[in-house]
């Protein structure tokens, strides 16, 4: 620990440097990549005989139509993971493709990359979480927006008809 390190710590938080938010949901689809080439490698290499994380012509051709389609997500760095989203980019036949090779090397990818498996599943846990927070907190807001204007209805009915 050096000395900036221990002015650091005396300042109060005020003062420190803040850091960015989107530091680390840049490295989100860095991960996801790497969780996807290593998926059709797992998948190619047990269903296509291939080797050494090795790909077929037809795996390496949907892997290339992936990572460009997922370079250029209208998402940009909050994109969610590609199985978790709710806009389908890879068009039909390669979507169905690439979830069946998702599905097919998930027992693959737990037995020879457990920690990425895991990693890649409490962060998909953490979106399902994030769509649930926002689905109810649209609920509310309607639900918020339903009372005012029954409200606003009945003073209006109030003091149309006084007693």
């Amino acid at each position: 620990m050096g000395f900036m390190d221990k002015v650091r710590n005396i300042l109060p938080e005020r003062f420190r440097k803040k850091k960015d938010p989107s530091e680390g949901l840049k490295e989100n689809r860095i991960k996801e990549k790497d969780n996807i080439k290593t998926s059709f490698s797992v998948y190619c290499n047990a269903n296509h005989d291939t080797k050494d994380g090795k790909l077929c012509p037809k795996c390496t051709a949907l892997l290339t139509t992936i990572m460009l389609k997922i370079s250029r997500c209208k998402y940009g760095i909050t994109k969610p993971l590609c199985d978790h989203c709710d806009e389908k980019c890879f068009g039909d036949a390669n979507n169905k493709t690439f979830m069946e090779i998702m599905d097919g090397s998930r027992t693959g990818m737990l037995l020879r990359h457990p920690v990425m498996t895991v990693r890649h599943k409490i962060t998909g846990m953490g979106v399902e979480y994030a769509k649930q927070k926002q689905s109810d907190a649209a609920e509310q807001k309607e639900e918020g927006r339903m009372k005012a204007k029954a409200a606003k209805a009945r003073k209006r009915k109030a003091r149309r008809n006084p007693k």
